[in-house]
């Protein structure tokens, strides 16, 4: 099993397709991911035509996903891409704090694909 920084990394799990909803609520575009036991709420920032910004919140199963800004263990950023007209992907970055889920551990995992 590979190490990164002294650390045992878990196995590598590639998952199916998640289920998301995206709205415009009149003031941008909102993400929610509504499947999966690791779910993930929040907003989409204009960051150019081929990227947004995604501040959103982490949370487990149907745990009430808490807003941005409440602390390093629910805060999640990334960027979403455009790969055609109608396909983004959203990029996170490994965090800096230990969460109970390996599936934060590469340094830039690709994320949701929804269209």
């Amino acid at each position: 099993m590979p190490h990164h920084q002294g650390r045992r990394l878990s196995p590598l799990v590639i998952y199916g397709w998640f289920k998301c909803k995206v709205t415009d609520d009149g003031s941008g575009w909102r993400l929610e991911k509504i499947s999966g036991s690791q779910r993930t709420a929040g907003r989409f920032f204009d960051d150019g035509e081929k990227r947004a910004i995604y501040l959103g919140s982490f949370s487990v199963n149907d745990d009430k996903a808490k807003r941005y800004g409440s602390g390093p263990e629910s805060d999640q950023v990334g960027y979403a891409f455009r790969n055609s007209a109608t396909e983004w992907r959203i990029e996170f970055p490994a965090p800096t704090t230990n969460r109970s889920s390996t599936s934060w551990s590469s340094s830039a995992e690709p994320g949701y694909m929804f269209d």
